[in-house]
Parts: C-alpha cells; sequence; structure tokens
C-alpha cells in the first residue's frame, strides 16, 4: 500500500531509507540554537557529500550523532555534576525544535530519567535536558578547539 507524502502514515526514513526516524520535540537555550546556526553557517556541521538537506535536517543528522555516541558510552544524567545540572536548569528562556531521531534512539532517550531531587520546569524534560548537555559539551569542545588553533576562522574575516 502507498502512502501520500503528509499523511499520518508517512514513515520517515534516514538519508539512505535505511533507519525509521521520528520527531520529537526538545527544549534549548537561545544560546545552543545560536550556536547549531553558527556552525552550520561556517560549514562546522556538514551538509552530507552531494546533496543539499534544509537547515533542519542537518541539525538532526548532527543531533542523531551525537545521541548515538552518548548511548554507545553508555551516557545518562546521573553522571552529570550537579552543578553542571543546576547551572543548565537555572536557564529559564528555552525554545522549542524539532529533531528527527531513529525509532531506537527514541526508545533509549525515554528510558533517560533525571536525577532524584532534579527539579524541572513544567515545559522541560529529562531528554530535553540531556539533549542541552550534549549540545553544552559540544559547544564546550568547540571553543577549545577553536582556542588551541587560533587560525581556525581566519576565512571568516
Amino acid at each position: 500500500m502507498s502512502v501520500l507524502p503528509g499523511s499520518r502514515r508517512e514513515k520517515s526514513m534516514d538519508l539512505f531509507s535505511k533507519v525509521p526516524l521520528v520527531e520529537i520535540p526538545v527544549m534549548i537555550t537561545p544560546e545552543e540554537k545560536a550556536w547549531l546556526e553558527m556552525m552550520l553557517r561556517k560549514g562546522k556541521i556538514a551538509v552530507p557529500p552531494g546533496g543539499s538537506l534544509p537547515e533542519g535536517s542537518v541539525i538532526s543528522i548532527f543531533m542523531r550523532t551525537m545521541l548515538w555516541n552518548s548511548e554507545e558510552l553508555r551516557q545518562n544524567l546521573d553522571i552529570v555534576p550537579k552543578e553542571a545540572l543546576d547551572a543548565l536548569l537555572a536557564k529559564k528562556e528555552l525554545l522549542e525544535i524539532r529533531i528527527q531521531i531513529s525509532a531506537d534512539q527514541k526508545a533509549w532517550l525515554d528510558n533517560i530519567r533525571v536525577p532524584d531531587k532534579t527539579p524541572l520546569s513544567p515545559n522541560d524534560s529529562a531528554v530535553s535536558l540531556f539533549v542541552r548537555v550534549l549540545l553544552e559539551n559540544a559547544m564546550e569542545q568547540q571553543k577549545a578547539l577553536e582556542q588551541a588553533d587560533p587560525w581556525a576562522d581566519d576565512d571568516e574575516e
């Protein structure tokens, strides 16, 4: 049975039509969103060879890669220092973005739990908090790389 694009029964697939994708909302900070957009503009998060994709698809590919790595390393919110979680939770201005992740990643994320006595605001979730932890870590790593290589962004000036 064929399914029309845009219908409820349409299944999203990855670039190679091998992995079923599901779309989920996540809450991130304006700074994290701006960082993702800047990384795309600078080509640090690149479109796969031979194609052009909408910005949201490229961000989703980046997020799937980060989530896959976290799953492989068996990372979760329990390993994040309380001070780091508190700093993230103190940022009250959150924006919703929608990302496409694999069905397997969604099942894995559904098991992410917030450590005891960690208060979430009503519009927040353990999944969003985990994604913010990953993004903050990526932002710190990128900043360290740029500081280590002072010539890295010369072509941007």
